[in-house]
């Protein structure tokens, strides 16, 4: 049911909200690794399904998916192999502080429309950038089992100008390929606790398909607000996860 409510509200917004699933994953399965990499098999097939109703209904962007996208997946299948010997707990510290802020930021206000010179005479810096962020946020997917996209998503809202409808699909769509690539690793090392995975998987399918048939109606801006306040929670179920870490290890 908590994999339910995740996908539902993680669909609508363009995330996949894995946090909370892969610390009870974790707790459940008593491993991080096996936690990990079946929360991030689930939150994959979520994706899925969430990214064939936003195709449906044009919230995709194809030039997106090819630029962060790829990247991502190549990074993800490469760094999901290693994740056994990483200690991930620095990695989350890290994105708990970029949700925080970013999160933050966009309840202040939102971003300005850039002008068409503006967007000309950057397009070939962009398209680095894309690349870039992209293969940095698959190789950290990988490495901690999260698909990332609460990093994605504001970054292609304020600085690619991408509208959230487009945004939100797209972002789950590169969530997926990352997932995909990244779950064919886990799968060959043998981490997926096949178990767990069939019986939370359905029910994370009918939340993300139904998650994300309700992005379409919503305003923009009030979708704008749901992100930010999705990446403030995020943001906060990450850093007591990672206090509760530190405290059993004290």
């Amino acid at each position: 049911m908590v994999s339910f409510g995740l996908s539902y509200i993680g669909a609508t917004v363009g995330l996949v909200l894995g946090q909370l699933r892969v610390a009870l994953l974790v707790y459940l399965l008593g491993s991080p690794v096996a936690g990990a990499a079946t929360s991030l098999a689930i939150s994959t097939a979520g994706t899925l399904t969430g990214t064939l109703r936003h195709a449906r209904d044009g919230r995709v962007s194809l030039w997106l998916l090819a630029t962060v996208g790829v990247p991502s997946a190549l990074a993800a299948f490469a760094s999901a192999r290693w994740a056994g010997s990483v200690d991930a707990r620095v990695l989350k510290a890290a994105i708990a502080s970029v949700l925080l802020l970013t999160g933050a930021g966009m309840l202040r206000r939102p971003p300005d429309p850039a002008g068409p010179s503006e967007h000309v005479s950057s397009r070939s810096f962009a398209i680095l950038a894309e690349i870039v962020v992209g293969a940095v946020l698959g190789a950290i997917s990988g490495l901690v089992g999260l698909l990332l996209g609460s990093l994605r998503l504001p970054a292609m809202i304020r600085y690619a100008r991408v509208p959230p409808p487009v945004a939100i699909g797209t972002n789950m769509a590169i969530g997926a390929v990352t997932g995909l690539s990244a779950g064919v690793a886990t799968f060959l090392e043998g981490q997926v606790d096949l178990t767990a995975f069939a019986v939370v998987t359905p029910l994370t399918l009918l939340g993300a398909n139904l998650g994300a048939r309700r992005t379409g109606s919503l305003d923009p801006d009030h979708l704008r607000r749901w992100i930010a306040w999705v990446l403030l929670l995020s943001s906060a179920l990450m850093l007591g996860e990672l206090g509760l870490e530190l405290h059993r290890g004290g």
